[in-house]
């Protein structure tokens, strides 16, 4: 596996992510990486749809980090983040 760092610009939530993300939940995430940073990359697929990480990103995005640590997957749907 490699690691990259892209702009999160670049990268979309996705639209059929199952667990929904509320203002507390993403203030917690936020508290979090404000405080330990990122210790997990978030997982795309190849157009930079999120699989795995919709909370991390949309924290991300508040915070005004321009950049995200990504894994890409070639993996569809269940299988990406098994």
């Amino acid at each position: 596996m490699r690691i990259d760092k892209v702009s999160v610009k670049s990268l979309a939530l996705d639209p059929a992510n199952v667990r929904s993300h509320n203002e507390k939940n993403i203030k917690a995430i936020k508290a979090s990486l404000s405080r330990f940073g990122q210790q997990k990359p978030i997982v795309v697929d190849a157009k930079g749809v999120v699989i795995a990480g919709n909370g991390t990103l949309m924290a991300a995005n508040d915070l005004g980090w321009s950049d995200i640590d990504t894994i890409r997957t070639n993996l569809n749907g269940p299988a990406a983040v098994a």
